[in-house]
């Protein structure tokens, strides 16, 4: 077994690389299987957007009010089946405001011309010098482009470097150019990503990073001590601020 192995990590992810990035400690706790448990809002959000902008990419006659329905019933869905409190005041607003992405988002998809090939894909590779596979799902692969679709409450100038890492190991295993589109209440940005090879090298020296940790012991929580939170970070919850006060023995 290989130092990922060890510690039950069977595969890596844009977004597990994406989090040791930019918060190594609370990472360690995810490997360590302590998390928040499930998504909030904005994610429900985002899943439902994505799924039913999906459709109508693949079926330019489907009308807004059927999207809408598609979203309204994915959220109803996620939003149902949570176990943890959520903010319900957020809830509702994120659930208000997601026909305004449908509706803006439908218009960009429709007006791309083209079909895509497949949606909700997924996407496997090794990566050179790591032991274990990285894995990502995309959301629509076209002939000669793999979109990626990303609902924002506030509208971004330019793309993230987390983003451009994702969207880089789609069009890398594909072999197609990988774009973002930004989708908000008032307008799609759509962004080329380009040099996908100085992402992946990214994605490859932070992987080799994380097992360089990862082998300092057989111990998850040993490892962990290598690394310190950054409570400021809006990543951290109060279930795992909780756990890390207690791992890193912050009130003793």
């Amino acid at each position: 077994m290989n130092h990922f192995e060890k510690h039950g990590l069977m595969h890596l992810s844009p977004s597990t690389i994406n989090q040791w990035i930019a918060e190594p400690a609370l990472c360690l706790l995810k490997i360590a299987g302590i998390t928040d448990g499930e998504a909030g809002a904005a994610a429900w959000r985002g899943t439902s957007a994505d799924r039913a902008l999906a459709k109508v990419a693949s079926n330019n006659e489907m009308p807004d009010e059927d999207l809408i329905k598609i979203a309204n019933k994915i959220f109803d869905e996620q939003h149902s089946n949570a176990q943890n409190h959520h903010d319900e005041e957020k809830v509702q607003k994120e659930r208000k405001e997601l026909h305004q992405y449908i509706t803006v988002g439908a218009k960009f998809y429709r007006s791309l011309g083209e079909t895509p090939e497949s949606e909700q894909g997924k996407v496997t590779t090794m990566l050179p010098e790591i032991n274990i596979p990285f894995i990502g799902y995309y959301d629509l692969l076209y002939k000669d482009k793999v979109r990626d679709t990303k609902t924002v409450g506030r509208m971004t100038s330019s793309v993230t470097q987390a983003h451009n890492r994702q969207a880089s190991l789609y069009g890398y295993v594909l072999q197609k150019e990988p774009w973002l589109d930004y989708v908000g209440k008032k307008e799609v940005r759509a962004f080329k990503v380009d040099n996908v090879p100085y992402y992946i090298k990214q994605m490859q020296l932070a992987a080799l990073s994380l097992e360089r940790v990862l082998s300092y012991s057989d111990d998850i929580f040993e490892c962990c001590q290598l690394v310190f939170p950054d409570f400021d970070n809006f990543r951290w919850s109060e279930i795992t601020k909780a756990a890390a006060k207690d791992i890193w023995k912050m009130e003793r």
